[in-house]
């Protein structure tokens, strides 16, 4: 016979107490109800308020052919310039993903970006952690560096003009969960290809 869902029934016993640590775990456990976990509620303050997602009603031109210098050309081949000032270099694997510590992301020289694309373009993505001063400004001249941001004319943008290049990504407490809309194929994708993306994959 196949196993069904039976409701559980909580019988405490004469020796229980409900003030016991033991008792409260119990009466939790046994009160489980899946998917049903109150989410605790914030205030309405939020430290990037101006980052929030808006839909503004707004259009750009068609896209023309741009001017495209590949940075990674002009690195040095040792990343030296880059390297300089790190303190360790942690290769994930043989082929792909490197882990650089020491370096400030916010105040790299021209050269130090130059070996920035070109480390990218060896090891196909680079973490940066703990970045102090790299916020949304720093990161967009960063980017601006490597060429023409893109802004991508389907989602959000933050609620602070003159970002329209910077694509949100935001869940609040009262956000719906999509998930069930679409297939997992779906949901892990790019959907900006290499010949529109011009920001290396950099990730702090």
């Amino acid at each position: 016979m196949a196993p069904g869902l039976i409701e559980p029934q909580f019988q405490p016993s004469a020796n229980s107490h409900s003030t016991s640590k033991h008792a409260k775990a119990s009466n939790n456990a046994i009160n489980y109800v899946a998917g049903r976990t109150v989410v605790k509620q914030h205030d309405d303050s939020y430290e990037y308020e101006d980052l929030r997602p808006r839909y503004p009603d707004i259009t750009w031109p068609a896209y023309t052919e741009v001017p495209y210098v590949d940075k990674g050309q002009l690195g040095d081949p040792s990343f030296k310039n880059l390297l300089a000032d790190a303190t360790d270099v942690v290769d994930y694997n043989p082929k792909i993903g490197t882990e650089v510590h020491g370096v400030d992301l916010a105040n790299l020289t021209n050269p130090q970006k130059n070996d920035l694309a070109r480390l990218i373009a060896t090891r196909g993505v680079v973490f940066f952690r703990n970045q102090k001063n790299f916020g949304i400004d720093e990161q967009r001249e960063l980017g601006q560096y490597f060429g023409e941001l893109h802004k991508h004319a389907t989602t959000c943008v933050p609620k602070r003009e003159g970002l329209e290049d910077v694509h949100v990504i935001f869940a609040g407490e009262n956000s719906p969960d999509l998930r069930a809309l679409f297939t997992p194929t779906f949901l892990w994708h790019s959907d900006v290809y290499c010949t529109l993306s011009r920001t290396p994959n950099v990730i702090c």
